[in-house]
């Protein structure tokens, strides 16, 4: 038996997600993302999770394609919006490609 969310669940994540994007869309287009991995929550979803889209068809692009300063403002946008969570692992892939990571070494390493 498989789980299914009540279609009140479903539509209200829709209108959240519409309300999202309505209020982010210029900004990540300004930033230099395509309209393709904010299309819609799946294409956002797969693109916060492998900077690419892994599950959808799709252009090709990937967040690496993205000039130096497109990916510090990529990344001062996921900052704020999702700060620490698990379900963007995209913010680990741009904190290292922008410098930021903080790389942990092991003091009992040879």
């Amino acid at each position: 038996m498989s789980f299914r969310k009540s279609k009140t669940d479903g539509h209200r994540r829709s209108n959240d997600w519409r309300q999202w994007i309505d209020r982010h869309r210029a900004k990540l287009i300004a930033i230099g993302l395509p309209a393709e991995v904010f299309l819609d929550e799946s294409h956002w979803s797969n693109f916060l999770q492998n900077g690419h889209l892994h599950w959808h068809d799709s252009s090709g692009f990937a967040f690496d394609q993205l000039s130096p300063g497109q990916l510090m403002a990529l990344l001062r946008f996921l900052e704020r919006e999702y700060g620490e969570t698990e379900e963007c692992q995209l913010l680990g892939y741009l904190r290292f490609r922008c410098g930021e990571a903080k790389l942990e070494l092991n003091s009992d390493a040879p």
